[in-house]
């Protein structure tokens, strides 16, 4: 079973986005959300400005459960909540645009500067089952293999046996909350994201 791991710089409810109904990626991390199928997980461990004291702490991860288009994500009434006339942390911000090719919404912090790099993601994930770690986060134990190695810039891709993919899902129910609360709004001026 693959997972897909990387390092989150600020965890400010964009990328992801945990408003409900389901949590969701549509900005950022594009080659993670070109490439994750349903069932795999993806997982980020704090960046220092989460936890500057132990790189291996988890921030949040999630099972995919859908693979959308952006046009998808957009016309989808479930998620009408995350566009920006309804959201303070929206991620729905790419509507249709000419030849299939999605278009920023009017945004404050993606915009057609952003839209290169969101927009190579192709698709959208959502998590239906995830967790959000309560500061401090709990450190992944040593034995899952998913280390920050070198750099902690980019992504990885690891494959886990089946036994200890469902062995990381109990570690993750045991360890790490499976909150429905969406994060505390900041300020407008502290929300830049970071991809």
């Amino acid at each position: 079973m693959k997972i897909w791991t990387y390092v989150i710089t600020h965890d400010e409810g964009r990328a992801p986005n945990y408003e409900r109904p389901a949590t969701t990626l549509a900005i950022c991390k594009p080659r993670i959300r070109a490439k994750a199928a349903i069932g795999e997980i993806v997982l980020a461990f704090s960046g220092a400005g989460i936890n500057p004291h132990e790189p291996h702490s988890v921030c949040w991860a999630g099972v995919v459960s859908e693979v959308l288009t952006f046009a998808e994500y957009w016309n989808d009434p479930r998620f009408q909540r995350k566009k920006r006339a309804h959201s303070e942390t929206p991620d729905n911000v790419y509507k249709p645009g000419r030849n299939g090719i999605p278009v920023p919404d009017k945004d404050d912090v993606h915009d057609h500067t952003n839209a290169v790099v969101d927009i190579g993601g192709t698709n959208v994930l959502v998590f239906k089952r995830w967790w959000h770690s309560e500061y401090p986060a709990s450190v992944l134990p040593a034995r899952f293999g998913l280390r920050i190695i070198g750099g902690r810039r980019g992504h990885r891709r690891e494959e886990l046996s089946q036994a200890l993919f469902q062995e990381l899902i109990q570690w993750l129910d045991g360890h790490v909350a499976r909150s429905r609360n969406v994060l505390p709004r900041l300020p407008r001026e502290k929300r830049n994201c970071i991809c």
